[in-house]
């Protein structure tokens, strides 16, 4: 085993336990769905992690040739770490026989849940141009920058509607 196997087989151990504890949570919600008020925004950000997990762990490829250092791997876990610690904020524990509105949880945790959605986007926008496989300007920086914007637009707002549209252009096919 060669060190980049060894950082990505610990990268994806962490992004399996987030994807895992995302599944979990929304099987909660379905199988009490008679309980559940859904709130789309809520839905879109779970879709969201889901595939940030699996793009990440795809877009690691692009990291096998690195010189990899203590600093790089430890860069490299904060990513994947925050996206589980996101997914615990998103999906409300057992709450036992009482009704759950998510709209009502979504609105009560959503500037922790993303504040640390925009230090996840944040981390994953400078990893490249740090580790030196991209330069710092490229085409994908106006699609993130449009992310970061909308992310802080939904930490300062507390607005329902706000949120509905922030979660548009992330649940358009």
């Amino acid at each position: 085993m060669d060190i980049f196997e060894f950082i990505v087989g610990m990268i994806s151990v962490i992004l399996a336990l987030a994807i895992a504890q995302l599944f979990i949570g929304v099987s909660d919600l379905i199988q009490r769905r008679d309980r559940v008020k859904f709130f789309l925004p809520h839905s879109v950000w779970a879709t969201v992690l889901f595939l940030a997990a699996f793009l990440h762990w795809w877009s690691l490829w692009n990291f096998k040739d690195l010189d990899w250092n203590f600093a790089m791997f430890f860069y490299s876990l904060l990513g994947p770490s925050l996206m589980f610690f996101a997914v615990t904020i998103l999906n409300p524990r057992d709450r036992g026989e009482d009704s759950l509105d998510l709209a009502e949880y979504f609105m009560d945790t959503r500037r922790y849940f993303l504040g640390v959605m925009l230090v996840v986007f944040l981390l994953f926008i400078f990893d490249r141009p740090l580790f030196g496989t991209e330069p710092f300007f490229s085409g994908l920086r106006v699609a993130q920058g449009v992310t970061i914007a909308s992310v802080l637009w939904g930490i300062l707002s507390d607005n329902r509607r706000a949120h509905v549209i922030i979660a548009q252009p992330f649940s358009a096919p």
